[in-house]
């Protein structure tokens, strides 16, 4: 359908509202959205998505905040400046909402619809969202709409206005796509295709759904239970990794004795930063390129699927603020991500050591490892070295507290133990906090445990017994050298990113890095960090003449704490304690 037609059509819908909105049923309130793809252009790009939504119980005075959709979420931009057509109606008529921008953090910022009268009762939104093809990969969270091979994808957060308020709402989701080729298929966080739910959920939890429709990969597990749908070419059997991905998920719902009535997985293709995820409703997204392979996405999928469970403390990672509890949710995570798989017989021995090992080593080799967990959030986007603290201090932190449980219950009691009734808490509709974390620790290892949690939170070095992880594991030590770009890291911040602070001697130096020149690439340096083999490659611009630098980003050598197999008795799997 051509442009004009599809706007025409919303025009109608619109019309129609007016009757509509005077006869809600009744029953619990409803969030329903239609998505209405336009057709794929010669290139398989999806250029717009056509939304209306229908939001039950909007209540909101004149001059007060009604709708909401994030300007930058998380450093990343969304459609919210793009937004076409957008037109509002409840059962007085139509009208026009004027907006405020709210900044909440230096990484978030925030559109508000006012209410220009009271309004109360069923709202009627519609609006048209462009998608540029041409945009350029992101290393940032993949929240933003991007599409390729006829296929279309995006976290809620990047391009649907949603309440303003805390109330939970059944979800409706509809997919119009008659635009599309035969054989599309829309897919979201709540299910694939057009799906209503009993479940209710507040707008927290809608801003983390994911939305996908084309013609992508789809894998479906038996029970009707798992879903996963790839967006591009996977290099090897999608298949293979989604139904790895539903045995792993299962064995998760049994440990936690708690499963999602439906969980999906979502992938995108991300030539800059491959094999990255962010957890989200129900569900999360992943990214893969080319030279991505199963092994490595077995361990995305590993972390990414926890967070279904493990979530932060109070808050999701997606509200400002949720950062400076990261230590649990995401600590938990990479604690979990290797352990479980191992239990559940989905992993190697092996594959728990390298996961161990690679955590182990980029922890005591930060160079900001005494970071205070209070100035995670303000440094969390600007350092890549602080970004990765919650994530290895918080593993290690756990695996440590799992250690000295077992050891003060004579192994009758474990971490597991705290964090089922943790989860248990959070079911009967208790906070799940700092302040549950700290009394059931308490419990556990009274005033030394909370001391312990303590310092940890101020930022120091959280060390291991040296059979932390049971008889076939022994802690050793080798020379590692510390993550070093070379330069100051708010260069990669700026624009232009004109390189300064450059450290004499290093190994940026060495390779003819300048103070000044100009770096024209973007690069991950998350998982860098964590291989003392990766070499980074810069593309820079000096003079007006474009040449390529690479180096292998790292400075001093220190001993850090690693972990091997003792080979006892009984350990020829490598067993590890639990």
């Amino acid at each position: 359908m051509m442009r004009s037609g599809r706007m025409l059509l919303l025009a109608l819908l619109l019309g129609l509202w007016g009757a509509a909105g005077a006869a809600a049923e009744p029953g619990p309130p409803l969030f329903a959205v239609t998505l209405a793809p336009v057709a794929p252009d010669a290139d398989g790009a999806i250029r717009a998505i056509d939304v209306t939504l229908e939001i039950d119980g909007i209540a909101a005075a004149a001059g007060a905040p009604m709708l909401r959709l994030p300007i930058v979420a998380n450093t990343v931009e969304t459609a919210a400046d793009r937004i076409e057509g957008l037109r509002f109606r409840d059962a007085q008529g139509a009208f026009e909402a004027p907006t405020r921008d709210v900044a909440q953090d230096d990484a978030n910022r925030d559109r508000l619809w006012l209410a220009p009268r009271a309004i109360s009762g069923a709202l009627r939104v519609a609006y048209r969202v462009p998608i540029d093809p041409a945009r350029p990969p992101l290393a940032a969270p993949q929240y933003e709409l991007r599409t390729e091979d006829g296929t279309v994808s995006g976290a809620a957060t990047a391009f649907l206005l949603l309440p303003r308020d805390t109330v939970a709402r059944r979800v409706r989701v509809r997919w119009d796509l008659a635009a599309m080729e035969s054989g599309a298929v829309g897919i979201s966080s709540f299910g694939v295709g057009d799906v209503e739910t009993r479940e209710r959920y507040p707008p927290e939890r809608l801003n983390g759904a994911y939305y996908m429709a084309g013609r992508p990969g789809l894998f479906r597990s038996t029970d009707g239970r798992f879903f996963g749908a790839w967006q591009g070419e996977l290099p090897f059997s999608g298949e293979s990794l989604m139904r790895w991905a539903a045995e792993l998920q299962s064995f998760y719902g049994d440990f936690f004795d708690e499963r999602p009535e439906q969980f999906g997985v979502f992938g995108r293709t991300n030539r800059l930063n491959p094999g990255s995820g962010i957890g989200l409703t129900d569900s999360f997204a992943f990214t893969f390129n080319a030279e991505s392979t199963e092994a490595d996405l077995r361990g995305l999928l590993a972390h990414e699927m926890l967070h279904a469970w493990v979530r932060s403390l109070g808050e999701t990672m997606d509200a400002p603020g949720g950062l400076a509890a990261s230590w649990f949710g995401e600590g938990l995570a990479v604690h979990y991500q290797r352990l479980l798989p191992y239990r559940a017989g989905l992993s190697s021995a092996a594959a728990f050591l390298d996961d161990l090992n690679t955590t182990a080593g980029r922890y005591y080799t930060n160079a900001l490892i005494g970071t205070p967990n209070a100035e995670i959030p303000g440094g969390f986007w600007r350092d890549t070295r602080i970004r990765v603290l919650p994530y290895d201090r918080g593993s290690l932190y756990f695996a440590k507290v799992d250690a000295q449980i077992r050891v003060a219950s004579g192994g009758a009691r474990s971490l597991d133990d705290i964090v089922r009734a943790m989860l248990a808490a959070r079911r009967a509709g208790e906070p799940m906090d700092q302040a549950l974390w700290e009394r059931l620790l308490h419990a556990e290892l009274g005033d030394e445990g909370l001391a312990g949690f303590r310092a940890m939170l101020a930022g120091e070095v959280v060390m291991l017994p040296g059979g932390a992880f049971g008889p076939c594991f022994r802690r050793i030590e080798r020379p590692l050298r510390r993550f070093e770009l070379g330069f100051d890291p708010e260069t990669l911040l700026a624009s232009p990113r004109r390189v300064r602070g450059l450290i004499a001697g290093s190994s940026a130096a060495q390779a003819g890095l300048r103070e000044g020149d100009e770096i024209l690439n973007r690069f991950p340096q998350d998982a860098m960090q964590g291989d003392q083999a990766a070499v980074l490659t810069l593309e820079i611009r000096r003079d007006g003449e474009t040449r390529t630098i690479a180096y292998l980003p790292r400075g001093e050598t220190v001993l850090v704490p690693q972990w091997e197999r003792t080979g006892a008795p009984g350990c020829e799997g490598g067993t590890p304690a639990g």
